[in-house]
């Protein structure tokens, strides 16, 4: 929802300072049955690159140009800037608590925006509780965090969707998953080669223009461009099609309406970061962990109510059934976006492997306690582990090559646990009221 009744400091105060503000607008703004007049800037003609988004978002207050007409499109764009943009263009909920910045002044023009961008997930700060308002923000940087903040999930496979980039290697990791969700949904523009991020260039007034204009269309706020615009050919179309692993995969109808998923839902997940590993445990043991959501979760008006890709954290814990005692997944955390909810839900049991199933090709590339490996050395015999590829547990923070377990000592240790996140499937134990998130550090 755009904010045109929004009072915040005046654009043009900025700009007389020597300073590109890009999207404040001033402290008179047009209402929404005053449409704004359609904007012209001297150094933006009828064929730069760039002109539809510019205008467009002009037109509606979201941005403005300087006192002299220009709008100076390669100009680089600040942190604090693109704070005031995002308060300009978004109307998001409050995901977390407010934060004073160290280097952020009470009287500093941008601090109410900053506030917002921080409460509202779209921006965070820097080691020593630092913002650092006038650091020039790199491309990969705005699209991470329009992706944070509107809450934006990669619905393929991330390697898949970041593969449209011939300079893909050149995104830095923390990144990647948000870049894929900007470029799935249509929200990344690349001038002049659109095979070509150039992720770490700073983004320009331009760039910023056409980012944010395309997260509106995202957000139905705006209309796609006209398909005749060349501007058009520097919009990254990202996969347009499921690959044939979503397409097998069903979504998950849950219970309930609304924004209410009700107790008995199944949701079927996924290991993060790999297809193919699996976790290796003793029975006894009971290890922390996250899996991700392995396919949409809707309401019967297929309504998503938890995007694939969505985090659900909880523990294996032992499960004893006719004396065996087996694993079972108990979630208790659900993070959707930038959002978390508390969720009561648990796996289908999963039993000690047969001993003979138990191959060095079974374990390969697979997440192993430090227990499961002393009993796979017993089981294959003279520590044969070697053919195995034990994998660093990224997604629990382990630098160590085994997982760490808590609770109880394993109760063997000649059998193990195979656990193929793909196997199972999550039930709810209670309803999950998806319209109320828990806010960080509550």
């Amino acid at each position: 929802m755009f904010q045109y009744s929004r009072q915040v400091a005046s654009g043009f105060v900025g700009a007389a300072l020597g300073c590109s503000v890009l999207a404040i607008a001033s402290t008179t703004v047009a209402q929404p049955n005053q449409p704004a007049a359609s904007a012209q800037f001297s150094d933006v003609n009828a064929n730069y690159w760039a002109r539809p988004f510019i205008e467009e978002l002009a037109s509606k207050d979201i941005i403005k140009g300087f006192p002299d007409g220009s709008f100076k499109p390669n100009e680089p764009v600040t942190r604090a800037q693109f704070a005031a943009i995002v308060r300009q263009a978004f109307d998001q909920p409050k995901i977390r608590r407010g934060n004073r910045f160290s280097d952020v002044d009470a009287n500093f023009w941008a601090t109410p925006a900053i506030s917002q961008a921080y409460t509202t997930g779209f921006l965070s700060g820097y080691p020593g509780n630092e913002f650092q308002p006038k650091q020039q923000i790199p491309k990969v940087q705005a699209l991470v965090a329009l992706a944070s903040g509107l809450q934006l999930e990669p619905q393929g496979q991330i390697a898949e969707s970041l593969g449209v980039f011939s300079d893909a290697a050149q995104i830095p990791d923390y990144a990647k998953s948000g870049i894929a969700a900007a470029t799935e949904t249509g929200i990344v523009v690349n001038n002049p080669n659109v095979k070509f991020l150039n992720p770490n260039d700073n983004a320009t007034r331009a760039d910023i223009a056409a980012f944010v204009y395309q997260a509106l269309v995202n957000q139905k706020q705006l209309e796609p461009l006209a398909k005749a615009d060349r501007a058009n050919r520097f919009i990254v179309k990202g996969l347009s099609t499921p690959t044939a692993k979503t397409q097998a995969t069903p979504a998950t109808v849950a219970k309930g309406t609304g924004r209410l998923m009700a107790s008995g839902t199944k949701i079927n997940l996924k290991y993060i970061g790999s297809d193919k590993a699996k976790l290796v445990l003793a029975p006894g043991e009971t290890l922390p962990v996250s899996f991700g959501v392995a396919n949409n979760v809707v309401n019967a008006q297929n309504v998503v109510l938890i995007p694939k890709g969505s985090t659900i954290s909880g523990q294996i814990v032992p499960f004893t059934v006719n004396s065996t005692t087996g694993a079972q997944f108990v979630a208790q955390t659900l993070k959707v976006g930038a959002n978390s909810y508390p969720i009561s839900a648990i796996s289908n049991p999963v039993v000690p492997a047969a001993r003979q199933s138990v191959t060095p090709t079974a374990v390969q590339d697979s997440l192993t306690t430090t227990a499961a490996r002393t009993a796979l050395g017993s089981i294959l015999g003279g520590g044969g582990l070697n053919p195995t590829s034990i994998l660093t547990n990224v997604l629990l923070n382990q630098g160590a090559q085994s997982l760490r377990t808590t609770g109880s000592a394993p109760t063997t240790t000649d059998s193990v646990i195979i656990l193929d996140p793909a196997q199972l499937v999550l039930t709810t134990q209670a309803d999950v009221n998806l319209a109320a998130a828990k806010t960080p550090g509550s």
